[in-house]
């Protein structure tokens, strides 16, 4: 059977999709096997935040692409930054409204904590998480 252009666009663009988003099975990231991020050009620096408030940030990825962020000052010393896009069918989940809350998904409930991990799905992925410190008054986010 000889394959089409447009057949071999659709199932190609399919198994790539299926891929990345991970959706469909498989069992949750555990911490400590946490899901490899994305490569990222550049540093990006926001304002240091209070312990517990999270605030969104955009971070640009090799090849042009852009994705948002949501970096949380965990405590004193320690701040995470994740990526916003749901790993279950790729909405950007909101900011926390409060200190200690979730990243909620508008589209399917998933809710993830501000490190990252699912807390429930439909998702089963944690977030990506990106190397963040705070440096000065500043929370700096590397590659």
């Amino acid at each position: 059977m000889k394959t089409t252009r447009r057949t071999f666009v659709v199932t190609t663009g399919a198994t790539v999709a299926g891929t990345l988003t991970g959706c469909g099975g498989g069992s949750p990231t555990s911490p400590s096997n946490p899901p490899t991020p994305p490569p990222i050009t550049g540093e990006i620096k926001v304002p240091l935040m209070g312990v517990g408030q999270s605030v969104e940030a955009s971070a640009n990825l090799v090849g042009g692409l852009q994705t948002p962020l949501a970096v949380t000052r965990v405590s004193q010393t320690e701040v995470v930054a994740v990526s916003r896009i749901c790993t279950h069918m790729q909405c950007t989940v909101n900011l926390p409204t409060s200190a200690g809350g979730t990243l909620d998904c508008p589209c399917h409930g998933s809710r993830f904590r501000t490190t990252g991990q699912v807390v429930n799905g439909p998702a089963n992925r944690a977030l990506f998480q990106f190397p963040a410190r705070i440096q000065g008054n500043e929370v700096v986010i590397t590659p």
